[in-house]
C-alpha cells in the first residue's frame, strides 16, 4: 500500500469500529427525541432543515453501506432525497443495520473506498465515519436541546483524527465549513465542532 495513494492510513491501534459502537446509540438517542414538528427547524448546517440534516445522515448510511460492496461514495453535501418520512429513528435503524452487517463482510476493512477527496481502506474509512457522526450527533441535539455526553478518551481520539484528514485536505462542503474561533474553557465536544465550522 503506497502512502502517497493511502495518505490518510494510521497505524496506531485505535478501532474505527469500537469507536462506532460509542457513537451510534449516541446518535440513535438523539434521534429518537426529534418530533415531527421539529423537522422544519433550521439546524447547525447551513440552510438544512433537521429533516435535509437527518438524510444526510441516514442517505450517507445507505450509501457507505453500499461502498462496502465496491459503489463510489457521492458528494453527499447537497439534499438528498426524503427517506425518513415520518419516522426518522425507523429510517436510522435501518440504515445502521445495513451499515454494520456491511463492515462486517469478509475484507471489508482492506477493501479500498473511493471518496471525493481520496481512497481509504475500510479501516480508517470507519474513523472517518465515527468523525462525522459525532459532529452530527451533535448537530441533532442542538435542535431538540437534547444533552449528548461521549468519553473524553474518544473525543480525543477522533479529534485527532480529524486534523490527520482535514488539515490535509482543502475545505469544502462534502467535509465542513471552516474553523470558528473556541471560546476560552470550550469542552473538548465544544473543541470538535468548532473545529468542524460549527458554532457551540
Amino acid at each position: 500500500m503506497s502512502t502517497d495513494t493511502f495518505r490518510f492510513e494510521l497505524d496506531d491501534g485505535i478501532d474505527g469500529g469500537a469507536q462506532l459502537q460509542q457513537v451510534v446509540p449516541r446518535l440513535g438517542a438523539a434521534i429518537s427525541q426529534v418530533e415531527i414538528a421539529d423537522l422544519g427547524l433550521p439546524t447547525p448546517c447551513a440552510e438544512w432543515t433537521t429533516r435535509d440534516l437527518l438524510n444526510h445522515i441516514i442517505g450517507g448510511a445507505n450509501m457507505f453501506a453500499d461502498a462496502f460492496g465496491g459503489a463510489p461514495v457521492s458528494d453527499i453535501s447537497g439534499r438528498l432525497p426524503d427517506i425518513i418520512g415520518d419516522d426518522p429513528s425507523g429510517a436510522f435503524e435501518l440504515a445502521a443495520g445495513r451499515f454494520g452487517a456491511a463492515t462486517q463482510q469478509p475484507g471489508a476493512m482492506e477493501r479500498v473506498i473511493e471518496l471525493p477527496f481520496g481512497p481509504m481502506t475500510g479501516r480508517t474509512f470507519l474513523r472517518f465515519v465515527a468523525f462525522d457522526l459525532t459532529v452530527h450527533t451533535w448537530d441533532v441535539a442542538s435542535v431538540t436541546g437534547a444533552e449528548v455526553d461521549f468519553p473524553d478518551e474518544l473525543l480525543v481520539e477522533i479529534t485527532a483524527f480529524a486534523h490527520h484528514v482535514l488539515d490535509a485536505v482543502p475545505r469544502n462542503d462534502l467535509l465542513c465549513a471552516d474553523p470558528v474561533p473556541e471560546s476560552s474553557g470550550a469542552s473538548l465536544l465544544d473543541q470538535l465542532v468548532a473545529y468542524s465550522g460549527r458554532q457551540p
